[in-house]
């Protein structure tokens, strides 16, 4: 299973009666699962049916559906309504008769009227019209589908270089991290020895003091917890599937760990270090939004 961008666009088409129906298909960045459908006059009432088949291949994003029949399918099924025509005309010309209204009902007026035309496409057998339908559904689907998966394996590559970056400044956090307290104890206690003067450094105390404070300035629980949720990343994104909502969690937690690292930390080379992986977390953060 691979993981899948929820931007896509797929058409589809398939002959139906004397003309053709197309299907477009188009899928953006949504929190959950939403559909617009729209469909001519004669497919009112399919929208059920073609949501059931686009659930069958989506998971997450905003759908948006457009059902169309072609030209030839209009023109070459419609014809006069003649015995609506023949009862209007009749009923125009009393009423304008009777209330005095000059002027005489003409075919313009008449065609102007909205059931001046019927479809013949009504005759089509439903099967007939829902197969048809489908088909180009299902074209258009594939399509759609075929796009977001390749839009996906572009992501996930993004996503795994930003992951292996953050994977190496971690490493090279806890390289730095005993030399950097080794050093930050030292630059203590040589300024307490400058101030004590002649009084001279109480050993004891010092090594009070100095365990304090390491212990302050450590952070080698938050390196464990963020080496953990870097792997947990990197395995859900190979994975596949549903994986944003998850590694948006995950996400949070990096940062959380980066900015409390950030916060211990005394040496400025780590907390630009710690800077840095919360910068590559918001990219990646725009990256997994597009994610199903």
């Amino acid at each position: 299973m691979m993981v899948t961008s929820m931007t896509g666009f797929g058409k589809g088409s398939a002959k139906i009666g004397d003309g053709e129906v197309t299907v477009e298909i188009r899928t953006v960045n949504h929190r959950y699962m939403d559909f617009s459908i729209r469909t001519p006059r004669l497919l009112n009432g399919y929208d059920n049916d073609i949501e059931k088949i686009l659930r069958k291949k989506l998971r997450r994003g905003h759908v948006y559906v457009t059902v169309a029949f072609d030209k030839d399918f209009e023109t070459g099924n419609f014809e006069i309504n003649r015995g609506f025509l023949k009862s209007a005309y009749g009923e125009l010309s009393a009423f304008a008769k009777k209330e005095g209204i000059p002027g005489n009902v003409d075919i313009n007026s008449l065609l102007a009227l909205p059931d001046a035309f019927t479809s013949r496409a009504g005759s089509i057998p439903v099967k007939k019209m829902k197969t048809a339908v489908n088909r180009a559904v299902v074209e258009a689907l594939g399509r759609c589908a075929e796009m977001r998966g390749r839009e996906g394996l572009v992501l996930q590559a993004d996503l795994e270089k930003h992951i292996a970056a953050i994977v190496r400044l971690t490493a090279g956090i806890e390289k730095k991290a005993p030399v950097a307290l080794r050093k930050s104890l030292a630059r203590v206690r040589e300024r307490l020895e400058q101030l004590l003067g002649s009084m001279g450094l109480d050993e004891s105390r010092w090594g009070v003091e100095a365990a304090l404070l390491a212990d302050k300035a450590d952070f080698s629980e938050e390196l464990v917890r963020l080496k953990s949720h870097l792997g947990q990343f990197s395995g859900i994104l190979k994975k596949g599937g549903e994986v944003s909502k998850k590694l948006t969690f995950l996400l949070q937690e990096i940062h959380r760990e980066a900015t409390t690292m950030g916060n211990k930390a005394t040496d400025s080379a780590i907390i630009g270090d710690c800077i840095t992986i919360k910068g590559k977390v918001e990219k990646i953060r725009e990256q997994v939004q597009n994610l199903e």
